[in-house]
């Protein structure tokens, strides 16, 4: 440990000394750009790995790689320059250099400088020894503890409220690292990623632990002078596309190994496992009627609150007179957190809710928004739009970890007029959602476990046939193995029948899998013909002919799975359509499925269309409500359940329908033919 401690200070003392050597990053050759002939200085601490750090004489790290690609996209000119972060401040206040690369957010520099959107985000994490690590988070604030911290850091002001804590500061989170493994601290709260990194690296990760404890977000941007907003403006839209693009993964995947996420998809793919292994229609079906009762009994008590609630609340209205008095009372109730924003983004006022929140008891009045989480997720970048543009932001929303639980948030931000129309300020208003969002997922896993019932039935019947072709084959192969016509025939068919049986699998697979909504390039045809492969037994031994007309160069951009999701409950609701037809007398025959896409108003239009039963004008009227159904064992959620999916892949689902007819549904959603 002593040789590894002299190591890291030699090392420390190699940064130090290099800091004045500049790095010059060539702009892209590009005629757009105005500012590519002027070289801008962007400072940055080499103290910070895996981001930005010296090893043998070379700098380098993920923010170092990511700004030399946004550069050349932007066709921006750098010269980035090693320097300590006390120093490049004073630097960028003096007008010396033009911004700073891998800085915390610090809002007493808002004058100066402006923030680019975020480059990389971390956790503050608690790092101590294994047989140390529980003791110090049980005891902390109880029991006297030397913590070591960064310098006038979110963390450090965090520290210095803790009872019986005493700290040892440090400029730079790898001085922070420095004292924790020189045993001049008990523990340090410090960037989890550069912990990790540097644990890996001296091959110490056995002996110290990373809690997931008291964990807090932590972003670093490039931070830019004020008057460099256009070269920030374009070095953000670079950065965009390089999300968008997939290069920026790469980038992180390059420098960043997350410990974290590489626990999370482990512990998934052990479910999607085990959820492959036990699952069976019987549980299926027990578990959707479950969910059922369950989700009745939700919505009963839901709406005797909500009815209990309205009651309370016109009792209130009636007692109360005065109209201030009224307003106070409905600022006060109202179930959502509401603050009040001055025109410099300042609180003026704050309700009940919008204090629980944030974990405060007091109004602050006159403090700076951004200094309140979560209301700085929220407004940053949104803020200025209402109160410079006077537009509205409505219905935005935010997942949200605070007082160890997660919340599911919707948020509005409204400019605020007096008589005049004079801007005075603006209105935040949040909703926590996180029930709703339970709840709809109940539905949308109660509607994937109903066609799964069916898909299961007819994949089994499909599997059935390749696997006799392959028993036969295999049967006659003693017998006819010198036949070349046998052998010719052989080669040929068993590995057909083998690669059917392959894609039904694969289709059941993906439609089970739980997945976040991950919008992609999607083939249309490609997904009528993976959806119709799950139906083509049942349709058949029905009478039923499925018929697919798609252009091979149409797509668009959605989540596949959840718009394959979409597209079966449409199937099968129209197979129950033909069905129900079927139980009529006098039923005529040739019944049928039609699936086309076709391009639509710059965009992709999907029609769905059968000749089932059809629907009366009172019924397609009804169709969206939820739990409303025409069918004897319909749940009444898989077209309001759809229509939720298709809005939220920015589509519009239309249903046009004639009793004894058919019905014709059509999505249509936006193209990406690139």
């Amino acid at each position: 440990m002593l040789v590894l401690s002299c190591a890291i200070a030699i090392q420390s003392g190699i940064q130090l000394s290099a800091a004045s050597t500049p790095i010059n990053v060539p702009a892209a050759s590009s005629s757009s750009s105005s500012s590519s002939s002027e070289s801008l200085q962007i400072a940055f601490d080499p103290s910070l790995p895996p981001y930005q750090f010296q090893e043998a004489g070379v700098y380098k790290g993920f923010n170092l790689d990511l700004i030399r690609t946004l550069s050349e996209s932007a066709g921006l000119k750098l010269e980035l320059v090693p320097m300590p972060l006390n120093e490049s401040i004073e630097k960028l206040t003096n007008k010396e250099i033009d911004g700073i690369l891998g800085i915390r957010y610090l809002s007493q520099l808002e004058d100066q400088m402006d923030f680019s959107e975020s480059l990389v985000n971390s956790t503050i994490s608690i790092i101590a020894r294994d047989e140390k690590i529980e003791q110090y988070k049980d005891r902390l604030g109880i029991e006297p503890v030397l913590i070591a911290v960064e310098r006038d850091s979110v963390e450090f002001e965090f520290v210095k409220n803790v009872k019986k804590a005493n700290f040892n500061q440090a400029f730079s989170q790898q001085a922070v690292f420095e004292l924790l493994i020189m045993d001049r601290a008990d523990m340090m709260i410090g960037v989890r990623h550069v912990a990790e990194y540097l644990l890996d690296k001296y091959n110490i990760e056995h002996q110290y632990t990373i809690s997931n404890s008291f964990e807090t977000p932590v972003d670093y941007y490039l931070g830019m002078d004020a008057s460099k907003a256009t070269e920030l403006a374009m070095l953000n839209a670079a950065l965009r596309d390089l999300k968008l693009s997939g290069a920026y993964e790469e980038i992180y995947n390059t420098w960043i190994n997350d410990k974290a996420l590489e626990n999370q998809q482990r512990i998934e793919r052990n479910l999607i496992i085990m959820l492959l292994i036990i699952v069976s229609a019987f549980f299926i079906a027990a578990v959707a009627g479950y969910i059922n009762l369950q989700l009745k009994r939700k919505v009963g008590e839901k709406t005797r609150a909500l009815s209990s609630a309205n009651d309370a609340l016109e009792r209130k209205i009636i007692e109360i007179r005065n109209a201030t008095e009224l307003k106070d009372l409905m600022f006060e109730s109202s179930p959502r957190s509401i603050t009040i924003l001055d025109r410099d983004g300042r609180v003026s006022a704050m309700n009940e809710s919008a204090l629980a929140l944030c974990g405060l008891q007091e109004v602050p009045v006159g403090e700076r928004v951004y200094a309140l989480s979560p209301f700085d997720k929220m407004l940053e970048g949104n803020l200025e739009n209402v109160l410079n543009e006077g537009e509205s932001l409505m219905g935005k929303e935010l997942d949200y970890r605070a007082f160890g639980r997660r919340f599911a948030l919707r948020y509005f931000i409204y400019p605020l007029r007096d008589d005049a129309q004079h801007m005075r300020g603006a209105i935040l208003t949040i909703e926590d959602y996180t029930e709703e969002k339970i709840l709809r997922e109940q539905i949308a896993e109660e509607e994937k476990n109903r066609a799964l019932i069916q898909m299961i039935s007819g994949i089994a019947h499909e599997i059935r046939n390749p696997l006799t072709s392959i028993k036969a084959y295999v049967e006659l192969l003693p017998r006819k193995k010198d036949s070349e016509a046998f052998q010719q025939q052989l080669v040929r068919v068993v590995p057909n029948e083998v690669e059917r049986v392959s894609k039904l699998i694969e289709n059941l697979i993906d439609y089970v899998r739980p997945k976040s909504r991950s919008p992609v390039r999607v083939q249309v045809l490609e997904l009528f013909e993976s959806c119709v492969l799950l139906f083509q037994h049942t349709a058949t031994s029905k009478g039923i002919e499925f018929a697919m007309n798609a252009d091979a160069s149409l797509y668009i951009h959605v989540d596949q799975d959840q718009i394959k999701q979409v597209i079966i409950n449409l199937l099968l609701n129209a197979i129950d359509a033909i069905n129900e037809k079927l139980e009529m007398p006098h039923a005529a025959d040739g019944h049928w499925i039609k699936l086309s896409a076709a391009r639509h108003a710059g965009g992709v239009k999907i029609t769905i269309e059968d000749n089932g039963i059809g629907m009366t004008p009172k019924e397609l009227a009804n169709v969206y409500e939820l739990f409303y159904t025409t069918k004897a064992k319909g749940s009444g959620i898989g077209l309001p359940l759809s229509k939720q999916i298709v809005e939220d892949n920015q589509g519009q689902m239309e249903i046009e329908s004639v009793k004894g007819q058919g019905t014709i549904i059509a999505l249509t959603f936006g193209s990406d033919g690139n």
